[in-house]
């Protein structure tokens, strides 16, 4: 990773959550300060003020009859590697022309920490079926690969992934949409001595359009970053007009990102979008600004908007910064709308420099704010914030202190820091603990963006809650939002890194990572405690539908879970079998409005009941049913799920 020029020290707050309401107003990003209290440094590390962030208050709730929740949540692959990204997720899941899904993660089979087998995770769901789903997943090419985008190009897929020793990266394409027959080309866009890695990649058609950072290191005899335009480790810029075979521009500084407002770049902290001639580039990080760079005409020139200004910027170690400023923390996302406008997300920190005499600098990662911008505005506003995630509904967030405290410094944790047995983090690299959001668009102009945050109540034997996958939409083009929604909701698991497919149909398609230990083994495994070892780490997708985003029925999950309610006992979806045709057993997925008894009935052509399952005292929510067809004889059946008020009867098909 990229060093900094300051050293940063850690700052965690006493009540970082309480500033915003279950209804977020527009607020100046750098307005109001929130009622935060920093505490004292000690040695880089900072102990956390336990009053209003109590572990003790976390009562994990009774999960005896709570739905899988997950509209068509399926394990789709799996990696010991379990570090997604650094920051911002990239362009990892496609919705493809009708109504196809490609999907692809960084993946690897070998379960040391050398992990050698890592490249390209991929799967495809055909409209019937997802493939055969491996375990581990095989990686796509055939040598050390990662950090994949996924795109179509014509008939078929292309799939990049960057290569960490060399820099640049591989460009390799399938025979055609959904083919598991791929060919990987030769390493492009390298540069000797420079290691161009954390490649974002994006295209219309045949061009083609890269973005990446440089990677450094102080280890004798490994590169350092180049500096280029007075900033080190720059974000660059490269553009291909034949598919990917050459390319015209080659790791260029875009006019405007220069020492004038930024000093360093640095792995992940930008974003691609790209729709027809339009390209947009949005990049921001700690000390920084953030920027947004705009082309209409295929990327030969770009204009700079600033989305939000830092009031230091460009920042150096002799600046005092008392009034902690807000900034991003480097996880990003950028879109297009319907209409050529660009929109930005971005999670939110703060930063503070008390002494000018030395190289360090703090920030805030218990901020929990995701900030906002739009062309057509030109104005920035908090989208998201922590408070609206109060689940257990007592006026505060429960979050145990290690999900931000850095107690591992060096690989030696003193023993007076060793906050509640914990010794590393369950913290994504300098960013805040509301981060990596993700954003798609409707065709109707609707926007739905998705980011990671803590769960209250789920915690591990650490004392260290989980994450998961929460969303907010707006209806009216970033205008107004809606509070977020938790759209994953596994109790005893961690949902990170979700990534949202651009286009959005009647389903918000969304992939994930998910295990049941908080943070990553690549990040925050302790040397000393392996308090998270390698594991093997589930991708999951799911299609959440739009209709229940809108109506805002799935954050009832939750509340159902607390606070009784009782809609009417209905069954709004019942997918398709998986597998079909099938010889043994396939997996039907229903969503349940309301807590109701289910019933499966299995019925030949002629109408004879052959099977019949009961799944009693079900909860509001997804649940997977098994049908069992290892009794049948081959041949077409119809299944039926219904409860006391409502049926939905499908086709299948035994071999």
């Amino acid at each position: 990773m990229l060093q900094m020029k300051k050293k940063i020290l850690i700052l965690s707050l006493a009540i970082p959550f309480l500033a915003i309401s279950q209804s977020v107003s527009p607020q100046k990003l750098n307005g109001k300060i929130l009622n935060e209290t920093p505490v004292q440094i000690q040695d880089a590390i900072v102990s956390s003020d336990k009053a209003s962030l109590d572990a003790t208050k976390v009562n994990v709730l009774n999960t005896n009859k709570r739905a899988d929740f997950g509209f068509n949540k399926i394990q789709i692959g799996t990696t010991y590697y379990d570090l997604q990204t650094n920051g911002s997720v990239g362009r990892r899941v496609n919705l493809l022309p009708g109504g196809k899904i490609s999907a692809t993660w960084t993946t690897s089979s070998d379960n040391s920490e050398a992990f050698t087998n890592r490249g390209t995770g991929y799967n495809h769901f055909d409209l019937t079926n997802w493939l055969p789903v491996a375990n581990p997943t095989p990686r796509l090419e055939g040598t050390r690969l990662g950090w994949p985008s996924v795109g179509i190009n014509g008939t078929r897929e292309w799939v990049a992934a960057h290569s960490a020793a060399d820099g640049g990266f591989v460009m390799s394409y399938n025979n055609a949409i959904g083919s598991t027959s791929w060919t990987s080309g030769n390493l492009v866009l390298s540069q000797p001595q420079k290691r161009p890695i954390w490649f974002r990649i994006a295209n219309s058609g045949n061009i083609f359009h890269a973005i990446a950072s440089y990677a450094d290191s102080s280890n004798a005899g490994e590169p350092r970053a180049p500096t280029i335009k007075g900033v080190v480790a720059p974000m660059t810029y490269s553009r291909s007009l034949d598919g990917g075979v050459t390319w015209d521009k080659i790791h260029t500084v875009l006019d405007g990102y220069d020492s004038t407002r930024v000093t360093s770049g640095g792995g992940d902290i930008y974003a691609i979008d790209v729709k027809d001639s339009i390209v947009a580039i949005v990049t921001g990080r700690l000390l920084h600004d953030i920027l947004v760079f705009k082309s209409t005409d295929n990327g030969n020139t770009f204009t700079r908007m600033i989305a939000d200004s830092f009031k230091y910027a460009p920042y150096s170690s002799k600046t005092l910064m008392i009034d902690t400023p807000f900034v991003c923390d480097g996880s990003l996302d950028v879109l297009i709308d319907n209409d050529g406008k660009v929109h930005a997300f971005w999670g939110v920190t703060r930063v503070l420099d008390t002494d000018t005499t030395d190289e360090t600098y703090s920030f805030f990662p218990t901020t929990a704010l995701m900030g906002y911008w739009n062309e057509n505005t030109m104005t920035t506003q908090f989208i998201a914030g922590g408070g609206q995630m109060d689940r257990n509904k007592n006026g505060e967030m429960d979050i145990s202190a290690g999900n931000w405290s850095s107690l591992d410094v060096n690989g030696q944790i003193p023993a007076n820091l060793k906050t509640n047995g914990i010794s590393s983090v369950a913290r994504l690299g300098n960013t805040g603990l509301l981060h990596l959001p993700s954003a798609g668009i409707a065709a109707d102009g609707s926007l739905y963006i998705t980011y990671s945050f803590p769960l209250e109540q789920d915690v591990d034997d650490n004392n260290v809650n989980r994450r998961d996958i929460f969303i907010v939409h707006s209806e009216d083009g970033g205008v107004s939002w809606s509070v977020p929604q938790d759209i994953s909701q596994v109790l005893g698991q961690e949902e990170e890194f979700a990534c949202v497919a651009k286009v959005v149909d009647n389903f918000v398609h969304v992939i994930f990572q998910m295990d049941d230990l908080p943070g990553t083994n690549l990040q925050t495994n302790s040397r000393i405690d392996n308090n998270h070892p390698v594991v093997l780490n589930k991708i999951m997708y799911s299609a959440i539908p739009v209709e229940k985003i809108k109506d805002g029925s799935i954050s009832q999950v939750w509340n159902a879970s607390i606070n009784k309610f009782n809609p009417n006992k209905e069954i709004f979806v019942v997918s398709q079998n998986q597998p079909n045709p099938f010889s043994n057993t396939s997996e039907v997925i229903v969503w349940l409005d309301g807590a109701a008894d289910v019933t499966l009935e299995i019925v030949t052509l002629s109408g004879q009941v052959v099977g019949t399952s009961n799944f009693n005292d079900l909860n509001v929510g997804n649940h997977v049913l098994t049908i069992d067809g290892s009794g049948l004889t081959p041949g077409i059946y119809f299944y039926t799920i219904k409860t006391g008020t409502h049926s939905v009867t499908k086709k299948m098909s035994i071999n």
